[in-house]
């Protein structure tokens, strides 16, 4: 007698293959979900870093090349951080001389670092995107010592503007700080 073997699966054998797809999809899903929200915010991250190494960029670069003198008024009368005592204060009236005799200002403006001069159309938006913000900023001036050239020290916290999430892992801030000494 000749048996006719049957092509296909039995059963047992597709409820065994249904059961571990049940098994594997959810754990896929789970690894594609988590990539995905850590792609989003790396992306954030960058984005927040650009902005604010850009604004630190310029503001140094300004600072180091042009930057005399630091006054408290725009006349450049009143100048600052000529003596020890002098306490810097948070530098939202500091207006600094650059070489030509011109002055020049950083502030906050809008959530923004905004850029000021005494040159007609010259004012400029330091952060510009629309999903950053700065949440603080502050410039303060020292002079270590009647002999020494005074140090502006620049600090602000950048973080992106709209997060609907208050977890901690969702947000995305990253504070700068430095020092510069003028010539």
């Amino acid at each position: 007698m000749l048996f006719k073997k049957i092509n296909g699966f039995t059963l047992m054998e597709t409820i065994v293959v249904i059961g571990l797809i049940s098994l594997i999809l959810p754990i896929i899903f789970s690894i594609i979900f988590s990539i995905t929200r850590h792609q989003a915010r790396v992306y954030v991250l960058s984005t927040v870093k650009r902005e604010g190494d850009n604004a630190l960029s310029i503001i140094e670069n300004k600072l180091r090349n042009n930057a005399v003198s630091i006054f408290s008024d725009q006349a450049l009368l009143n100048q600052v951080c000529t003596s020890l005592d002098y306490d810097g204060g948070d530098g939202t009236s500091f207006y600094i001389s650059d070489k030509t005799g011109q002055w020049f200002k950083f502030s906050l403006s809008n959530d923004e670092i905004a850029s000021s001069s005494s040159i007609p159309n010259s004012s400029q938006n330091l952060t510009s995107s629309s999903n950053t913000r700065i949440t603080s900023f502050n410039i303060n001036c020292q002079q270590t010592s009647t002999f020494t050239q005074p140090v502006v020290g620049i600090a602000f916290t950048i973080e992106q503007k709209q997060s609907q999430s208050q977890r901690v892992e969702d947000i995305a801030s990253l504070n700068y700080s430095t020092k510069i000494k003028l010539h």
